[in-house]
C-alpha cells in the first residue's frame, strides 16, 4: 500500500481525532471493489464498537455482499461538520473528515450481532428503546453483521467550528 501524502497537511486530524469522527458521524460510505475493478461505494448507517466500524445487511445477497466474498479489503469515508461558508471573499466548506481502510468480517456470534443491532438502534432511534427487542426477533433470520477491522485511520478538517 502507497503511504501518500496528504496534501493540505495542516489539514490533517490526529487519528484520535479522526476516531472521534468515526464515532460522532451519521452515515459512511464502504467501498469496495467489483470483480471487474469497478469501484462500488454504499452509503450504510453505522455504529463503532470496540475499535471497529460495525453495519448491516441483508442475508439476501447483492453487490456488496458478493464483493465482501471476494476481497475483504474496504474503504470507509465520513464526513462530519459540512457546512458551506463564505469567508474573506473565498467560497469554501468546513468540515471534517475521515478516510479508514480496513478489512471487513461477517460477525457470526449470535450475542454479538444482538449488541451491534441494539447499539444500531439506540445510535439512531433511542426514543423507541421500548421496541428495540421485538424488532431484533423479527428481523434477526434475515440480517447479517459486519464489522471493519480497521487498519489506517486518517483525518482531514478545515474551518472547525469550536477548535
Amino acid at each position: 500500500m502507497i503511504d501518500y501524502p496528504m496534501r493540505a497537511a495542516d489539514r490533517k486530524l490526529t487519528e484520535a481525532e479522526a476516531r472521534e469522527i468515526l464515532d460522532a458521524g451519521e452515515f459512511c460510505v464502504v467501498s469496495t471493489v467489483d470483480e471487474d475493478g469497478m469501484p462500488y461505494g454504499v452509503p450504510l448507517s453505522y455504529v463503532m464498537m470496540e475499535g471497529a466500524l460495525c453495519f448491516h445487511t441483508t442475508n439476501a445477497g447483492g453487490h456488496k455482499l458478493e464483493n465482501f466474498a471476494r476481497d475483504e479489503r474496504v474503504c470507509v469515508t465520513v464526513a462530519t461538520e459540512v457546512e458551506p461558508c463564505y469567508e474573506d471573499e473565498f467560497f469554501t466548506t468546513r468540515f471534517a473528515s475521515v478516510i479508514a481502510r480496513g478489512r471487513v468480517r461477517r460477525v457470526e456470534d449470535g450475542a454479538a450481532m444482538r449488541k451491534v443491532l441494539v447499539a444500531l438502534c439506540m445510535k439512531y432511534l433511542p426514543e423507541h428503546k421500548d421496541k428495540i427487542g421485538e424488532g431484533i426477533a423479527r428481523e434477526i433470520d434475515e440480517t447479517a453483521i459486519w464489522a471493519v477491522d480497521l487498519d489506517e485511520v486518517r483525518g482531514k478538517g478545515a474551518r472547525r467550528l469550536g477548535r
